[in-house]
């Protein structure tokens, strides 16, 4: 039963472009009558196959019934030739067999019984190897191709046509099978080298020629030596018979002594004297008395000259023999010469013996009219012959052999050569089936011999690779199916060696280790599942559905335990239907609304569990699929009741502290105080010192107190700043001088060079002055007796660091990780000898923070410890960087810390914007829906949810989409490098402290872009890469993706661009050759960057802006570049 086959668009293109070659060939010939070997029926046949292939494509069950019947049509015409005795039917009876097995290709197509498949692939494969063998022996030695039984009709028309429809043939359905697929490769290497073998073996024959040349040549050389012979013979025989003065008269005896002189050459026929008149004088034959030879140029010229001459060939009247005249002067009678005739009819035994071998031999003037011929012709005496082919080479190429066909049409071999004063030439010749025919048929023997070799050992290598490798990888394969079924512990039964059984041994490894690993996970999963059902924590997984409902799929004992509900009641029912009185739908909002893209996020909330308030930590992190989606939430719920408690307590009893210790404490230590100034007048010596130790140890404990609320006031957010410009100088000052008895005490030096005045900061004075201080006071208080503790003050762009050194041991390698940590102080002895309450750095860190700055420690070169504070640096309005197209552009900062938010306020208004402040997710929301605002300002940690949720929500909303937003953030670049912050369309990630200038640049660029923003061309085919480009650079250009290079002129010619992305490979063509078009088709010439998979080296014509190569460039970099070339060409 036939079945329609469906191509792929591509094969289907290729398989007809080929059969329609085919078919061009064959109504070529057709038309042509220069190749007559390629005949009218060969055409015809090559012509219905091309027909029959069609047929078999179409999608009507009739017209492939017909295409079947067509092609069985040209099998029997194949037959039909092949049967032939003697067939006029246009190509070589292999080219027959070739049509025959492709007209069995053809009828196979489609068909479904059992083995029809490898019948189609034998006939394809037996039928391919003769247009191989044609095209290859023509190359290399065409006219060997004629010798070879079977091929000597042959035609190059017919093998291109033959091998094209062969592989149309195998497009449509090509071999699948490694075993079938070695044979096509076996063939394809095995009729080529058919073909060159027996091209060398052909040098026999060539040989066989030259040695028949070598014959025909040295028998013409002899009959020509042998004329000359004879005519010298005759010359002398005239000379001597000249002396006798009997042949001077006419009487008989004349005659007599000429006739004795006849056999003394055996050719010679005639002697007789001539006079001046031309009458014969006397002749050894009577009849030649009658004649008058006056008219003859030899006797004219014998007479003339004096001398001895030889005429041309002539023919006796009654017999039509080919004769020569030779004339001699008589001594003493100028009246009078001798003659003679010369016999032409014999050649010598030599050409005798070539001639009763076979040869023929052929005698002809200067004109091509035959004067012998041997076999005896005598009705071609005096034909003329220049038509012949073989008489027309003679004439014109002496003494080298060629073939032409003999009169009777036979192919022979010929030499000539120019006899008898070159009045005549001898043709020799000598049948080339009698040359060549032996080592012909040992050729074609030996062809048999070598195609019955590599047939064999082509056999012979797909038998052994289905012994060696076929059924080993077939057994592999089922192993495989085992191994898919789940049956781990099966084993493969290769039966082979070498690579095959390395594969299989490495299968079984692979299953063995996938067996361990699922063993491993079961137990891990079991670990799991224990301990998710045992923890204490509430632990449910809900499912995200497209309509962002969430569906719980798991929840454990302390889930079922804190809600009341068992697992079995809730799982597979939505969140907002289990949790009663809208508590479901609100966490849901909640749950969607706040996840962190990065990691965990976690909430505080007051929930009501068994009818009691209690509050509960809420930590949850998103799980995601292969699409980058959000499919499930791991949420986990904590009672923090205790914790809440806890803190209510500690709260209490800073409260405590603070009211009831501190003041107190400071009456006491101002009373010691002035008993240590001698306001109750001189002490004794030994009170003196006890109220010294008193006096200093409760300042150690108002210091120590005074840390702790201060740093349970920043927690809390409860501490105020007193916000102003400053001079950062004199805040250095200002602590050096408050030290200068502490450093007196160390035997400390502090240098510092205050000239740096123009460095201003916003901050709070006392606050900043307490981060100097802690600073300073642990630099000197680690400082060895003797040394200087250096203070810096510097600009690095708008940011002011300074700097403190000492000259101490440094800090321990174990310290560093928690050096900003609270009550954190180093082991050694010296440390602790030293004192403090491992507050002081905790409290910078937090202060500078506040100040939207950073605080950090590294090893000083030569030795000690080196902090470094970096400070926004304040700018006066003068000198802000203004932009006209953002002067009215209002800016909202979006950040929790009021500090923080006041100073980057003060410093965007500085800048020439408008200024507004949110302190969480909320309240920025409410005010970018109900005010204008033009930019924002973003941290990512704010106490009503997360940054990156409030840039999301920011752009699912059409009102702010475009808004241009700059995170800034402590933890900005390790959110910004993650891939799938990319579709959030940021213009920048700043870490903090930051750059003032640096955001004013960004919101300028990006607020004078909203007008005329530049548009990117992306070329690229992959179209998931082009959405993420095309998200990624949404902040700065508008991106126009097309997938093909004619796609990509199309939109040059109709709209302008000012950057072009391009990747090289691509479905049309190449991406370098847009390049020349960037530049051609635009009015300006249009920048480029090369984007592609791998690296390109640009010829020296081409030129783009950057090369890049997709594995090893990140997004954030190509992001960076085309900012700088979009910068690049606006600052042009």
């Amino acid at each position: 039963m036939l079945q329609p086959r469906a191509l792929p668009p591509f094969r289907y293109l290729l398989a007809a472009g080929a059969v329609l070659i085919a078919a061009a060939i064959a109504c070529w010939a057709l038309a042509s009558s220069e190749d007559a070997s390629f005949g009218a029926l060969a055409a015809g046949g090559v012509l219905a196959a091309c027909a029959s292939w069609f047929l078999l494509h179409a999608r009507p069950r009739g017209w492939r019934t017909l295409g079947v019947g067509l092609a069985a049509s040209v099998g029997l015409l194949a037959v039909a030739g092949l049967v032939a005795v003697r067939p006029p039917l246009g190509a070589s009876a292999a080219e027959w067999a070739s049509l025959l097995l492709a007209a069995i290709a053809l009828a196979l197509t489609g068909a479904r019984f059992p083995r029809a498949g490898d019948l189609r692939q034998f006939a394809r494969l037996v039928g391919i190897a003769v247009p191989l063998f044609i095209l290859a022996l023509t190359i290399y030695d065409a006219p060997t191709l004629k010798i070879v039984a079977g091929f000597r009709d042959a035609s190059v028309a017919m093998a291109i046509a033959l091998g094209l429809l062969l592989v149309a043939i195998g497009v449509d359905r090509p071999a699948t099978s490694l075993r079938w697929q070695i044979a096509y490769i076996g063939v394809a290497v095995v009729s080529p080298l058919a073909a060159l073998m027996l091209h060398f073996a052909s040098s026999e024959r060539e040989i066989s020629l030259d040695h028949a040349a070598e014959r025909l040549r040295a028998s013409a050389q002899i009959v020509a030596e042998r004329q000359e012979a004879l005519i010298e013979q005759a010359r002398q025989t005239l000379a001597f018979v000249a002396r006798s003065s009997q042949v001077r008269t006419s009487a008989p005896s004349c005659a007599q002594e000429m006739a004795e002189f006849l056999p003394v050459v055996a050719s010679l026929k005639s002697i007789y004297s001539i006079r001046r008149d031309g009458s014969v004088a006397c002749a050894s034959t009577p009849r030649i008395l009658s004649l008058n030879l006056g008219d003859r140029d030899y006797v004219q010229e014998a007479f003339a000259r004096r001398i001895f001459t030889v005429s041309g060939v002539f023919l006796t009247r009654n017999m039509g023999e080919p004769r020569i005249a030779l004339t001699n002067p008589v001594a003493g009678s100028d009246d009078l010469i001798l003659a003679a005739t010369l016999d032409l009819s014999s050649f010598g035994p030599p050409l005798e013996r070539a001639l009763a071998e076979g040869a023929s031999a052929t005698l002809v003037d200067k004109n091509g009219v035959v004067i012998a011929r041997r076999p005896d012709m005598p009705q071609l005496i005096g034909s003329d012959l220049r038509s012949r082919d073989f008489v027309s080479r003679a004439l014109s190429s002496f003494g080298r052999p060629f073939i032409a066909p003999e009169l009777d049409g036979a192919a022979s071999v010929f030499i000539s050569r120019p006899v008898l004063n070159e009045q005549s030439t001898l043709i020799i010749g000598l049948p080339r089936e009698q040359v060549v025919g032996p080592v012909d048929r040992r050729l074609n023997d030996r062809l048999l011999l070598i195609s019955a070799i590599l047939a064999a050992s082509l056999a012979l290598g797909v038998i052994g690779s289905e012994i060696a490798f076929l059924r080993p990888l077939r057994r592999l394969i089922a192993y495989a199916g085992e191994l898919e079924a789940g049956d781990l512990s099966a084993r493969p039964q290769v039966g082979s060696s070498g690579e095959v059984r390395a594969l299989g041994r490495a299968l079984a490894l692979s299953a063995t280790a996938i067996e361990d690993r699922e063993r491993r996970l079961a137990e891990a999963e079991a670990l799991f599942r224990r301990l998710f059902e045992h923890s204490p924590d509430a632990k449910i997984i809900v499912r995200v559905d497209e309509r962002h409902d969430l569906w719980i799929e798991t929840w454990n004992a302390a889930a079922a335990q804190m809600s009341g509900l068992e697992a079995s009641a809730v799982i597979g029912k939505r969140l907002r239907d289990v949790l009663p009185k809208g508590i479901g739908a609100a966490l849901e909002r909640e749950l969607l609304g706040t996840i962190d893209p990065l990691g965990l996020m976690t909430i505080e909330r007051e929930l009501v569990v068994n009818g009691v308030s209690t509050a509960v930590e809420l930590l949850q992190m998103p799980l995601y699929g292969p699409d980058g989606a959000v499919e499930r939430i791991f949420v986990s719920a904590r009672d923090i009741s205790e914790r809440k408690r806890v803190e209510r307590l500690k709260n209490e009893f800073v409260s405590t502290v603070s009211h009831e210790l501190r003041t107190p404490l400071t009456s006491i230590a101002g009373s010691l105080g002035l008993l240590v100034g001698g306001a109750a007048g001189p002490l004794g010596e030994k009170v003196a010192g006890l109220i010294a130790i008193a006096h200093s140890n409760s300042l150690r404990l108002v210091r120590l107190i005074n840390d702790i609320l201060d740093i349970e006031k920043i927690e809390a957010g409860r501490m105020t700043f007193e916000v102003q410009t400053l001079v950062m100088a004199d805040i250095v000052n200002h602590a050096i001088q408050g030290l200068d008895g502490y450093a007196n005490e160390f035997d400390v030096t502090v240098a510092f060079d205050g000239s740096m005045r123009d460095l201003l900061v916003r901050g709070d004075a006392d606050r900043l002055n307490q981060v100097v201080t802690n600073l300073l006071s642990n630099a000197i208080k680690f400082s060895p007796a003797g040394e200087t503790v250096s203070v810096s003050l510097r600009a690095e762009g708008e940011i002011v660091v300074v700097s403190v050194r000492d000259r101490g041991l440094g800090v321990p390698e174990a310290f560093r990780s928690r050096i900003f940590t609270k009550f954190a102080q180093a082991d050694g002895s010296d440390s602790r000898r030293k004192g403090g309450t491992g507050l002081g750095l905790a409290i910078a860190r937090e202060i500078v923070e506040r100040h939207a700055g950073a605080v950090s420690y590294r090893d000083a070169e030569g030795g000690g410890a080196e902090f470094e504070v970096r400070l926004p640096r304040h700018t006066v309005s003068e000198r802000g960087v203004r932009v006209s197209s953002a002067q009215a552009a209002r800016v909202l900062i979006c950040e929790d810390d009021p500090l923080i938010a006041t100073i980057l306020a003060e410093q965007m208004r500085d800048a020439g914007f408008e200024a507004r402040t949110a302190g969480g997710v909320q309240e920025a929301l409410r005010i970018v829906a109900e005010e204008r605002i033009d930019a924002m300002l973003v941290d990512l940690r704010l106490p009503d949810g997360d940054g990156v949720s409030l840039i999301r929500t920011l752009r699912s909303r059409p009102a702010s989409s475009r808004i241009p937003i700059v995170v800034v953030s402590a933890d900005a670049a390790l959110r910004g490098g993650d891939p799938q912050s990319a579709s959030l369309e940021v213009a920048a990630w700043l870490e903090k402290p930051v750059d003032t200038r640096r955001i004013a640049e960004l919101l300028s660029v990006s607020l004078g872009r909203a007008s005329s923003r530049s548009r990117i061309l992306h070329v690229e085919d992959d179209l998931d890469l082009c959405k993420v480009v095309s998200a990624s650079l949404a902040p700065l250009a508008d991106v126009v993706s097309v997938g093909t290079l004619s796609g990509a002129i199309g939109q040059l010619r109709s709209g302008r661009f000012d950057l072009a992305i391009v990747d090289v490979a691509l479905e049309d063509g190449s991406g370098l050759d847009l390049l020349a078009a960037l530049r051609e088709l635009s009015p300006q010439p249009v920048p480029a960057i090369i984007f592609s998979a791998r690296d390109v080296d640009l010829n020296p014509t081409l030129h783009a802006e950057a090369t890049m190569t997709k594995s090893r460039t990140s997004l954030s970099h190509l992001v960076e570049t085309v900012r700088k070339l979009i910068d690049k060409k606006e600052a042009a």
